[in-house]
């Protein structure tokens, strides 16, 4: 079947798809008043208590149509009768931008100027580099580690400073504000910024000057950060890494590929040491760390689906998460340092009667939940680390994080604290991915502001408006983070029943990954995807006890434990649940 030819089956109706995966978002409340940082021509409108101005709801209600055929990306996202579409259309994700915004894009330059550079710390001279997925594009951060005559470590965290080009006021502006975020698909990126600026001027290519927003970290040598600054730069990658070459050269792989980046040996060395030092020092104060498989598709010439892989995982990846992590939290701590509020990102913890419901249905699987006052992130890695000794690992590690709530982007200040559970830290923000997440976009702008002209900062952050615009861009950056999260797994599911649509019939041996009263959710560990084997198919009267699911199936009771092996036919493979159902095989 060649790409522009449609995949068998149907969706049915958009908002019954919506809802049966979630639900369609109610919307914000219009009342809510704030203000933007800037007016479209540059300058800053000054606000006194009581004054009405434009609401970011405002801005995303008056912005123009935006779905239709991609321009980039395999040919299905061309093609607005695909099945692809017809997802993202369900989650009204953004796939074109408006006239107005390719308008002011092409007015932008292809490099920066020399003009651009007034002001900045020149660090093009500075060994810089960045490291990213093999098929990453959008280069938005770069790292670089010098050795002080102290003995302690200089950690440099280079983000792409998306804040000089995306102005408030401004179409592209008001687009990244309705996206809220970039959408990562099995085989697409819907991007929050258009291509020019993603791919090129903003991202972090090497050997080109780029503009930068620079947080430089001194680190003691027992990994203790003593100092930290921020400061606008113009910088220039001296190479484009990626995890997999790192690992290897990290690992003392001699390859024509780790020979051609020797020459980044010793820092990388620093940087591993670093990291694992940190990792020490977060596992200490209880944070959470825990290991997830991704899946990863991959396609043939025609863009099919031939195999569905677990994605490999590198200690190089948590190099670059380390970096990311630290400079996070040094521009957390200014901003709480100033006593100024922004948009952190808060983990709360899980009420504590919910705990004791997922607790004792944990006891019933054999996973004690520590009978304490309050659970942290290092209690959570335990009962993981505990669950992946067992046969039904999966399944485990699923219900013990029903013991963690959602992280979502909320105001915050030096007085009422962000928390964040799963790290335990305080004061956290996101800052390390303005390309392709706008709470990061508007914490650049007001550190900007802050560094700039302090006290003006501070008595216009302070202002009710401020506070109120603040609120609905946390709110709605964290429902389109939400929406973005569906519309990938919805792509995901789709390209799972693509994939098997031409297996219907066939009988294979299966693993029951997770069981209840409505079935079982079973393994095909020779296609690395899941199905669902409905108890109604079965039998009647379905028990669950623990891990085992019984069942009476005339004069017979039968019992399926997650762990366990079965045989399975694949009866159908659903477009519209997006899910292969299964019949009992024996």
């Amino acid at each position: 079947m060649s790409p522009e030819e449609k995949k068998p089956g149907s969706f049915g109706s958009f908002e019954d798809l919506l809802r049966s995966r979630g639900g369609t978002p109610e919307p914000k409340d219009e009342s809510d008043r704030g203000w933007t940082l800037e007016t479209s021509a540059g300058s800053k409108p000054k606000f006194e208590e009581g004054d009405e101005a434009e609401t970011a709801r405002d801005r995303i209600l008056r912005r123009p149509a935006a779905f239709g055929p991609m321009d980039h990306g395999p040919a299905v996202y061309r093609d607005i009768e695909s099945e692809e579409m017809a997802l993202l259309a369900s989650f009204r994700v953004r796939t074109v931008f408006p006239d107005d915004v390719l308008e002011e894009t092409a007015a932008l330059p292809k490099d920066p100027t020399e003009a651009d550079f007034e002001g900045r710390v020149d660090l093009r001279g500075e060994t810089i580099f960045t490291i990213d997925g093999d098929d990453a594009k959008d280069y938005d951060d770069a790292i670089g580690v010098t050795e002080l005559e102290n003995g302690n470590l200089e950690i440099g965290v280079h983000i792409a400073d998306v804040s000089h080009y995306v102005q408030p006021g401004t179409a592209l502006d008001s687009e990244a504000l309705a996206r809220g975020t970039s959408v990562y698909l099995a085989d697409q990126v819907v991007p929050m910024l258009p291509e020019e600026l993603s791919n090129h001027l903003c991202s972090l290519v090497p050997h080109r000057d780029r503009l930068a927003y620079s947080v430089i970290m001194e680190f003691t040598e027992k990994g203790k950060r003593v100092a930290a600054r921020v400061h606008k730069s113009v910088i220039r990658s001296v190479h484009r890494n990626t995890y997999r070459i790192v690992q290897e050269l990290l690992d003392g792989k001699d390859t024509e590929e780790t020979r051609e980046i020797q020459f980044l040996e010793r820092p990388l060395k620093l940087f591993e040491q670093w990291t694992k030092q940190q990792q020490k020092i977060r596992d200490a104060k209880g944070s959470m760390r825990m290991q997830s498989v991704e899946r990863k598709f991959v396609f043939d010439e025609d863009h099919e689906v031939s195999a569905i892989v677990d994605a490999k995982n590198y200690f190089s990846q948590t190099l670059i998460e380390e970096t990311a992590l630290a400079a996070n939290q040094a521009v957390g701590d200014l901003f709480r340092g100033k006593g100024l509020p922004t948009i952190y990102r808060v983990h709360p913890e899980k009420d504590p009667e919910e705990i004791e419901g997922v607790a004792n249905m944990l006891k019933d699987h054999g996973i004690r939940v520590p009978d304490k006052d309050r659970l942290t992130g290092r209690d959570i890695s335990a009962m993981i680390r505990l669950a992946r000794r067992r046969a039904n690992s999966e399944a485990l590690i699923q219900r013990i994080m029903g013991l963690i709530e959602r992280a979502v982007y909320e105001v915050k200040d030096h007085e009422d604290v962000a928390t964040h559970f799963g790290l335990a830290r305080e004061a956290y923000l996101h800052f390390t991915s303005p390309i392709r997440r706008y709470p990061d976009l508007v914490v650049h702008r007001w550190l900007c502001e802050v560094e700039t002209d302090t006290a003006t900062a501070a008595r216009e952050l302070k202002t009710e408006h401020l506070i109120k615009d603040l609120n609905e861009k946390a709110m709605h950056s964290s429902l389109q983070a939400d929406v973005a999260g569906m519309a990938e797994q919805a792509i995901g599911d789709l390209k799972t029943c693509q994939f098997m649509a031409p297996h219907e019939g066939e009988v294979h041996d299966a693993t029951v990954l997770r069981v209840s009263v409505a079935g079982i959710e079973v393994r095909l560990p020779q296609f690395n995807v899941t199905g669902f084997l409905p108890s109604r198919t079965m039998g009647e009267r379905a028990k669950v006890k623990g891990p085992t699911l019984q069942l009476q199936s005339g004069k017979r009771m039968l019992s399926f434990t997650e762990g366990y092996g079965i045989r399975v036919k694949i009866a159908e493979v659903d477009f519209l649940r997006l899910q292969v159902g299964l019949h009992l095989v024996g």
